[in-house]
């Protein structure tokens, strides 16, 4: 998708207050894969940069065939990528130190980088994203890998929040299924096979945010309501990773956010900066 170059916004909202992570969360991720934060953003906040993140989305679904005529990928959700270089609102929201300190807390790290951002929207009638583990797309290196799921409008427990397969995440990469029909029967009979526990945190308001692992096995269901359902998720992981030889599934993020850098080289391309602590401007 092509959009304009970032147009005058009113005043973003100033998201560099942090905010103390409950060791109970902290423990979660690490133990399960997967935790909650409750009203990480105001609903002042959302509300601020909802509308251009809806405006993107709608835009990018001119161009998509009708829900009916698409795979089951498709059906799951409409999605729009690195929309912080587009939008000054949203970048003042995937900038913002509260975010990045987040991520940081519940990984145990130090410092963490920008691995992208993502629009989610699934709409009324979407169907269900199939189980599946988020870094079988990412070249790097660590585990201190994690991704923030927002939601900019309340979600009812109907709809839902993701299903997630607490401790799977333990086990790293569980096999080379990238999302759609194959991961979903696949990974639904290892999740049997293995007895994951299957835990979801039902409605959230927005400005919730889950958080999971790179490597949580996770899925979410389909919606049968009148909600258009929208998210907005940040990618981050620890400062320091280093680039891994792509595999199958993985050339196209090594291409579009990993600026093609050296194997083996820092992951630190123009679209990766530092967003903990925050960087000095110049």
């Amino acid at each position: 998708m092509t959009l304009a170059a970032p147009r005058p916004t009113a005043a973003a909202p100033d998201m560099s207050e942090t905010r103390t992570i409950a060791p109970e969360a902290i423990r979660s991720l690490a133990e399960k894969g997967h935790a909650m934060v409750r009203g990480l953003a105001s609903l002042a906040e959302v509300e601020s940069f909802r509308p251009s993140v809806e405006a993107a989305v709608r835009k990018h679904a001119e161009g998509v065939a009708p829900l009916e005529e698409r795979k089951t990928y498709g059906k799951a959700f409409l999605q729009v990528h690195n929309l912080w270089r587009f939008d000054d609102q949203v970048k003042a929201l995937v900038f913002a130190p509260r975010l990045a300190k987040a991520a940081a807390d519940l990984l145990g790290v130090q410092s963490v980088r920008l691995y992208h951002d993502q629009a989610l929207c699934k709409e009324p009638g979407g169907g269900h994203t199939p189980w599946h583990q988020d870094q079988g797309y990412w070249p790097l290196d660590t585990q201190d890998t994690v991704t923030m799921w927002m939601p900019l409008v309340d979600i009812p427990a109907r709809v839902g929040s993701m299903t997630f397969a607490s401790g799977s995440h333990k086990q790293g990469n569980l096999g080379p299924w990238l999302i759609g029909d194959e991961s979903e029967a696949s990974f639904q009979a290892l999740v049997e096979e293995r007895g994951f526990p299957l835990e979801t945190y039902g409605a959230m308001t927005a400005g919730d945010a889950t958080f999971h692992k790179g490597w949580t096995l996770h899925r979410a269901g389909s919606n049968d309501t009148d909600l258009f359902r929208l998210v907005m998720t940040v990618i981050w992981y620890a400062d320091g990773a280093r680039i891994t030889e792509p595999g199958p599934g993985q050339k196209f993020d090594h291409r579009t956010w990993l600026d093609s850098r050296p194997v083996g080289g820092l992951a630190v391309g123009q679209l990766n900066p530092r967003l903990w602590p925050p960087q000095a401007k110049s």
